[in-house]
């Protein structure tokens, strides 16, 4: 049995069922799944399921702005509101949550790893929500361990910070996830390849670029690179990163983004990338075909307005169902 993890039960779309494909929304066609339940069987053709990690521990430990607890919730009600352009040919779950205010960071991401282990093991492609960006390792955990013993997988990240913190005196936190990946593929023998689209450099002390520096897999653009770059340099950056990956995780930090496209987020940005330019990365990263896993984090309800980040987030959630269920139709 998972621990940590309640299914969903109750519908977050206040609207009616709608059987017309042609005028349906996502809320009302999307179903619920109870992960435990252990008559399941693998499911055929394109299936999703939504998955929340409700927890912004990493973010309190890390001096952030609490309230990435709540993305999960918000981010669900703006994707209920996508219109539904699949027919009947995909079908999406909400398999609900992890969720655990009485346990460490490092419990509940273990928890979020078996959960995407199992939606792997069902033949059920991941969609999930954060909470804090503490959500990234289990995530990255859940995906490892569902690949090949010797198959290595790849991380591609947009965000304003390198999340290359050491951990070995605070612990794990929103600012680490990803250097407790790069250490977990080092215990493996194997190489950590990590980009990142979007850096901020005030926001990233000398310590964190020396690190970067003297680690050959890690490349990076920042967000004055992705502002004064041609789009197609961009994009035959990406392409060298992904030239000799097979493996794909991706992780979108919503403070990527300026504070005018994003309010409500752990960390506000007063610099940061352009959402269409984002969505134009993030379409292209999707089309590789190896993309296999992704989440959306730091969105922080509290702190947003009319909704614009969760919106956002929901928006790029559409996007990339599209390609990766186009990928699977076709």
């Amino acid at each position: 049995m998972l621990t940590n993890y309640y299914p969903m039960t109750y519908s977050y779309y206040q609207g009616s069922i709608e059987d017309n494909p042609y005028t349906a929304k996502w809320g009302m066609v999307t179903k619920f799944l109870d992960l435990n339940d252990e008559t399941l069987t693998p499911f055929e053709g394109m299936t999703f399921g939504i998955i929340g990690f409700k927890s912004d521990k990493g973010v309190y430990i890390n001096n952030g702005r609490v309230g990435a607890v709540e993305g999960p919730t918000a981010i669900r009600s703006q994707i209920a509101k996508l219109p539904w352009h699949w027919g009947t040919n995909v079908t999406v779950y909400d398999v609900g949550n992890i969720d655990g205010p009485n346990h460490s960071l490092e419990e509940l991401q273990e928890s979020l790893s078996q959960a995407i282990q199992r939606m792997y093991q069902l033949g059920i492609q991941p969609i999930v929500l954060g909470g804090g960006h503490g959500t990234a390792y289990g995530h990255y955990l859940g995906i490892q361990s569902s690949l090949e013993k010797d198959e290595q997988l790849a991380v591609i990240n947009l965000d304003a910070h390198f999340d290359l913190r050491p951990y070995d005196q605070t612990g794990p936190n929103s600012g680490t996830g990803f250097r407790q990946m790069a250490d977990h593929a080092k215990d493996r023998g194997q190489d950590f390849p990590y980009l990142i689209l979007g850096i901020q450099e005030h926001n990233n002390n000398l310590f964190l670029f020396n690190y970067v520096a003297k680690t050959p897999s890690i490349d990076f653009l920042t967000g004055q690179d992705l502002f004064q770059m041609s789009h197609q340099a961009i994009l035959d950056r990406i392409d060298q990163f992904l030239e000799n990956q097979t493996a794909i995780y991706l992780s979108i930090d919503m403070d990527c983004f300026a504070v005018g496209s994003a309010p409500g987020v752990s960390a506000i940005q007063s610099l940061g990338v352009d959402p269409k330019l984002a969505l134009m990365l993030l379409q292209h990263i999707a089309a590789s075909g190896k993309l296999i896993g992704f989440d959306v984090v730091e969105v922080s309800p509290p702190h947003d307005i009319d909704n614009h980040t969760s919106n956002l987030a929901a928006t790029f959630i559409f996007y990339l169902t599209q390609i990766l269920a186009q990928q699977k139709l076709n």
